[in-house]
């Protein structure tokens, strides 16, 4: 258009602003700003409140706030685009505020923009006195207040309202399942994903990666296998979404063939797709094809994270590939500037204690910048039982007794290697320690009769989901 020296108009640079907001891109936004600027189209209403919205969705409440205040005679969508803007970063409440007592006239959608921004500062005491207020709410505004609860993990809360919406759509069930999965519930998000199965409502790809992400927190072979079958059966979009979820659980469960199936369906895999890949090989003996595929991603140029790393040591540790591991560990920061954590403390310390380098191993425990971590220290003195060093393993146990107090499981391991060099005293010391601090057991079912219950309570969703 441009090229044949046409310019855009009134009613051509409101989609284009709009285009530029959906990408996002600021510097697209800016270009049309300066020629609806050159051509006086800022005039225009509908190209005003465009650009009000454009730099709000892309994350500038400065010039969001800017073009608002440049409109000489607003109206209620100029209102609602600032008020997006505030809602959607969740920044600057008080201004919003006063912009939402100063609008001539409200809507729902002033009033769930509100909701909406107090819940993503994390005020939901204001977000429930803002939908307390309304005096008409429909559908979105109670799906917005779930989804805030739900995102401060506050779901019992968050259920009850549910519970009492007056009318229910397939959006607000994916949210409070997905909220569910989210917070580590998998059984109640399963258990709710069964009651909209009775409602006869038709799940979509949103819904299914709640409902898969459960099932992979659960860790149920049969489960994941429905639940798979149930996506193909219902024709369920297989977006990257869907298939990254399908690979986690997969992989969680043990399943790598499925797995490696549904990361190779995703045509532009992202470093949340590799990881659930690399970390489901690196927990199921496949250690040397979770580095391979950690490969693919570099080669790739996919940036790891965090927990990319904590499978990559894992498989490294594991596969006693110490060299390789340390090469990795290093990159963490002289590659990637990455900050180091208690887990890959611990995923190193117990790499170089299953190789039997266990000084090496009791030097980075020392190092670490967040002090003695439990887990590091407690492989590490599994690892001076194996490699018979009583010394280091004195020093270790001295520093789990005191994180870690009450269990019982380091005393116990501290007298076996007292016990396996014969030293019988020493041995029956620690065991006095024991009964000397009478550990309390938690009262609770026993392993076995939780092992059961999650067995039965598997039985119970598929057969009602079925």
């Amino acid at each position: 258009m441009t090229r044949a020296s046409l310019h855009p108009g009134r009613f051509t640079l409101p989609f284009l602003l709009n285009c530029s907001a959906a990408i996002p891109s600021l510097p697209l936004g800016s270009e049309l700003h300066s020629r609806a600027l050159r051509s006086g189209l800022l005039a225009v209403l509908p190209v005003s409140n465009a650009l009000v919205d454009m730099y709000g969705k892309c994350g500038s409440l400065l010039l969001a706030r800017a073009a608002f205040l440049d409109i000489p005679l607003k109206d209620v969508v100029s209102f609602n685009a600032l008020l997006g803007a505030h809602a959607r970063l969740g920044a600057d409440m008080p201004s919003a505020q006063r912009l939402f007592d100063a609008m001539p006239h409200r809507n729902v959608i002033s009033w769930n923009a509100m909701i909406v921004g107090y819940a993503n500062a994390g005020d939901l005491s204001s977000a429930r006195g803002v939908f307390d207020l309304m005096p008409i709410q429909n559908t979105v505004s109670w799906t917005v207040m779930v989804v805030g609860y739900c995102k401060t993990g506050a779901v019992v809360a968050a259920r009850q309202l549910f519970d009492r919406m007056p009318e229910k759509n397939l959006v607000s069930w994916t949210v409070m399942i997905t909220g569910y999965s989210q917070c580590g519930m998998p059984k109640e998000a399963l258990a709710l994903f069964r009651q909209l199965e009775w409602q006869r409502i038709e799940p979509d790809a949103a819904t299914m990666v709640g409902v898969i992400s459960a099932s992979a927190q659960l860790g149920s072979v049969e489960l994941a296998n429905w639940v798979g079958s149930y996506v193909d059966r219902k024709k369920i979009d297989r977006n990257e979404r869907v298939l990254t979820a399908l690979v986690d659980m997969h992989a969680k469960c043990g399943n790598v063939e499925k797995a490696l199936h549904a990361f190779e369906e995703i045509s532009f895999p992202d470093a949340y797709s590799y990881t659930a890949l690399i970390n489901g090989l690196a927990a199921h003996g496949h250690e040397i094809k979770a580095l391979d595929i950690f490969d693919r991603m570099q080669m790739e140029a996919i940036k790891p994270d965090p927990i990319t790393f904590v499978g990559v040591l894992s498989a490294c540790s594991h596969a006693g590939l110490v060299d390789k591991g340390l090469e990795y560990w290093e990159s963490m920061f002289r590659v990637y500037g990455m900050e180091r954590r208690a887990d890959h403390y611990g995923c190193v310390v117990d790499m170089l204690g299953r190789a039997g380098r266990i000084k090496q191993a009791y030097e980075m425990i020392q190092s670490m910048p967040m002090g003695p971590h439990p887990g590091a220290l407690g492989a590490l003195l599994a690892a001076c039982r194996t490699y018979a060093n009583i010394e280091i393993a004195e020093s270790v146990a001295k520093e789990l007794f005191k994180l870690e107090p009450n269990n019982t499981g380091n005393y116990i391991l501290l007298s076996s290697i007292y016990a396996e060099r014969g030293q019988w005293e020493d041995a029956a010391r620690v065991r006095a320690m024991i009964r000397g601090r009478k550990f309390n057991k938690l009262p609770g079912l026993s392993w076995i009769d939780e092992q059961q219950r999650g067995r039965r309570f598997r039985n119970k969703v598929l057969m009602h989901i079925k």
